[in-house]
């Protein structure tokens, strides 16, 4: 298993990190939850695969485990955005929200 995708190198951090910013930024100036989703379902898509990696690893396991790090932060970070998102276009449509899912960290601030 030599040529695998690892998000461990720094290259693949700073690309994933643009990224996803990008779509954060893209989501909140266009009011659309649904862009950040697509953070959640890439980082899950990762995750799964280095998980799986893991048991076929013969060498560099550290590699692996930080690339888990590294999608477990994404995927946070992904799942947070879309509901700061979706909270602010409840509020800006009026619609109908399940709450203010976010009060618990904006009260800690």
């Amino acid at each position: 298993m030599e040529n695998v995708f690892l998000t461990s190198e720094p290259f693949m951090i700073l690309m994933l990190t643009l990224i996803t910013v990008a779509l954060i930024v893209l989501g909140r100036k266009l009011e659309l939850p649904q862009l950040p989703v697509i953070v959640v379902v890439y980082s899950l898509g990762f995750l799964i695969y280095h998980t799986m990696g893991v048991k076929n690893a013969t060498q560099n396991l550290a590699q692996f485990y930080f690339s888990i790090a590294v999608d477990l932060v994404m995927l946070f970070l992904g799942f947070i955005s879309y509901l700061w998102i979706d909270n602010i276009v409840a509020k800006n449509k009026h619609l109908k929200s399940y709450g203010d899912p976010l009060s618990w960290f904006w009260d800690k601030l």
